[in-house]
């Protein structure tokens, strides 16, 4: 067995050679930084087979430091360290080297660890070693499922070239021979550990592979959205321009005679100055002749003057369509006398139902049109074409990789359809890819080992983790049972045990908590002549009336926000937090008038009724014992009176003594 893994160790150089012989038969340059790690890998092998630890370890250590700058420009959110960071230190590397320029494949950096993880355990079973090598072979088979599709078409490079797979591979017989005689001998705790660590594994990949199409669609999604978005948006502002032109053109339905340069200055101006790619608005007599124009500048002074049927006859049926029909008319795109691609629209002036006084010439000048629309979006990384059918009117094209999205929407300038094709570059796509796909791989690969570690370790520790088990179920069910007690007296402290009521104590809490709750009111209840019950129809029936009250009660308090509690025999409390005295007296005559609802009856037949007393604070500290006392004395008036209704204290303004 030792031979044959000297043997695949080897034979795992043939495929390195040949794949760096390649690279310069235009292997990209993340093939060759793939080969060479693996060939440090390799090295550190066979310096093990010959018994050299430290000059193996060393090895390792190399290949492992750049393995975790990939694995982490792959891991790390765009908002921790930016790609254009990791551009700055790959061209520190190489001028004009970029991350993605060198970056190996994701499934190859994660396979290309794993490896190093073997090699640095000496495929140990303790240490993980089974798992490892699996993990390692399912990747490389995941590699082999997904295919290598070309490089152009990917966002996110996740397979490596046939050589260094191949050399890998190769490399990981070698490894997975040179340990089998030494896992055979724990065959069983192997079965048991590994199990559900692949598991595990499977589920991570399935679900790194399902949450990298998610994403990568939403993305495409997003930015063909964001596209659609930006032509829809220059479409409507073109027809709100349109519409504003028009009614620039009814203005002069108002006069007979046609307008002078300072008029026609006047109102253009306010006009052309938002829109940012009308080249010019002029007036066009009934002759088709431009007779004035805005802005009078260089380029627009050649067209004044001339004869649109004669200089223009592309756009001879637009025109004739205003001067003589009175309707809107819009060229193609068409060859304008100032010598640039655009678009008119003409609008005409009518005078009566058959004359016209003339038109208005809405210019729009496509090269402005596409500055206008290139001023939108990010011209460092996104590729912008404006076209109409298979001709190209105006292009914007970054001197970067293109991602490989392209997007086309439609414009509608005014009647004339456009085409504006958007592919972002690639570099922009990665930062806005989302990192959790890969996060998810990375994480359920650690907890599949974390897992089989757990896994084997427990097997080995069978006996004393059976006896820390049962002193831990004894553990807690002691602290259950604990814990239980401590909340029942906790809950005793706190309630009255007949009613369920929160008693005195928590009253008192209460009161404290909303010491600064302002306005804060308090009801004592009083129920009237209850010793008559006990004296006449028993203890029984006396609990049973006071559970009755205790259920009336919290109905009535409890929505309000406040608390009802049993203040002591028959004698009940509320707080109302945050309630005026209005609403407290509401609350205090529903809970009377509950009572007595109630029909809860005296042995004579009378009907048991409550006295209530309500104070509340309005402003100052909270002075329990007086706010209670003014309480007691609205109570007590209560009584006096004759019972069964509610008396309310002046509200309170307590004086801060000092």
């Amino acid at each position: 067995m030792y031979r044959h893994a000297t043997f695949f160790t080897c034979l795992a150089i043939v495929p390195l050679v040949i794949g760096v012989l390649l690279v310069d038969e235009g292997r990209p340059l993340p093939e060759f930084v793939a080969l060479g790690l693996t060939g440090m890998l390799v090295l550190a092998k066979m310096q093990l087979l010959r018994g050299w630890h430290a000059p193996a370890k060393i090895l390792v250590g190399l290949t492992l430091l750049p393995l975790a700058l990939t694995l982490a420009s792959y891991v790390l959110p765009e908002y921790w360290i930016p790609l254009s960071r990791w551009d700055a230190l790959s061209r520190g590397l190489a001028s004009g080297l970029t991350l993605e320029a060198w970056r190996p494949a994701l499934l190859t950096t994660l396979s290309l660890i794993l490896l190093a993880a073997l090699v640095a355990t000496r495929s140990r079973s303790a240490l993980g070693g089974p798992l490892l090598l699996l993990m390692a072979a399912l990747l490389l088979g995941v590699q082999g499922l997904l295919g290598r599709a070309d490089l152009d078409t990917q966002l996110l490079r996740t397979a490596a070239g046939p050589w260094s797979t191949l050399a890998i591979a190769t490399l990981l017989v070698g490894l997975g021979l040179a340990a089998l005689p030494g896992w055979r001998a724990h065959a069983a705790a192997l079965r048991r550990a590994l199990a559900p660590s692949l598991v595990l594994v499977m589920a991570a990949l399935l679900l790194w592979h399902h949450q990298k199409a998610v994403t990568e669609r939403e993305l495409q999604a997003t930015v063909e959205t964001e596209a659609r978005q930006l032509g829809e948006r220059l479409t409507r502002e073109i027809h709100d321009h349109l519409a504003a032109v028009e009614r620039f053109a009814n203005v002069w339905t108002l006069f007979d005679t046609p307008p002078r340069q300072a008029e026609w200055t006047g109102q253009a101006a306010l006009y052309h100055r938002d829109f940012r790619y009308l080249l010019n608005i002029a007036f066009v007599d009934p002759d088709s002749r431009i007779t004035q124009i805005y802005p009078f500048n260089d380029i627009n002074q050649r067209a004044l003057g001339a004869r649109l049927f004669d200089a223009q006859p592309a756009g001879r049926e637009a025109v004739s369509r205003a001067l003589f029909e009175q309707r809107i008319g819009h060229t193609d795109v068409i060859m304008l006398l100032q010598g640039v691609p655009g678009i008119i629209h003409y609008l005409p002036i009518p005078l009566n139902e058959r004359q016209t006084l003339g038109a208005v010439a809405m210019v729009i000048s496509l090269p402005m049109l596409a500055e206008t629309l290139f001023s939108e979006v990010d011209r460092q990384h996104t590729s912008l074409l404006l076209t109409q059918g298979e001709q190209v009117l105006a292009s914007q094209v970054p001197d970067i990789r293109l991602g490989p999205w392209q997007h086309e929407v439609q414009l509608d300038v005014g009647g004339v359809p456009l085409g504006l094709d958007i592919q972002p570059s690639h570099s922009r796509l990665l930062q806005q890819l989302p990192r959790h796909p890969i996060v998810s791989l990375v994480t359920g690969l650690t907890l599949a080992y974390l897992l089989y570690l757990v896994l084997h370790g427990y097997t080995r520790l069978a006996h004393q983790h059976r006896r820390v088990h049962v002193t831990n179920t004894e553990l807690r069910r002691e602290i259950r049972t604990r814990s239980r007690l401590q909340e029942e007296v906790e809950w005793l402290a706190r309630h009255d045990e007949l009613t369920q009521l929160p008693n005195r104590r928590l009253f008192m809490e209460t009161l404290d908590a909303n010491a600064t709750q302002r306005p804060l009111s308090v009801l004592i209840c009083d129920v009237d002549h209850f010793k008559h019950i006990n004296d006449h129809q028993g203890h029984l029936i006396g609990d049973r009336y006071l559970d009755q009250l205790g259920r009336i009660g919290r109905e009535i308090v409890e929505p309000y926000g406040g608390l009802f509690a049993r203040y002591g025999g028959e004698e009940f409390v509320a707080c109302l937090p945050l309630a005026d005295p209005v609403q407290a007296r509401e609350v205090a005559e529903a809970l009377r008038q509950g009572l007595q609802d109630a029909e809860l009856r005296h042995h004579d037949g009378k009907i048991l009724t409550a006295s209530i007393g309500v104070v509340t604070l309005i402003d100052g500290p909270l002075d329990v014992a007086i706010l209670m006392q003014a309480a007691d004395d609205a109570l007590y008036r209560a009584k006096a009176e004759g019972r069964n209704r509610v008396r309310v204290s002046s509200p309170l303004t307590i004086t801060e003594s000092v």
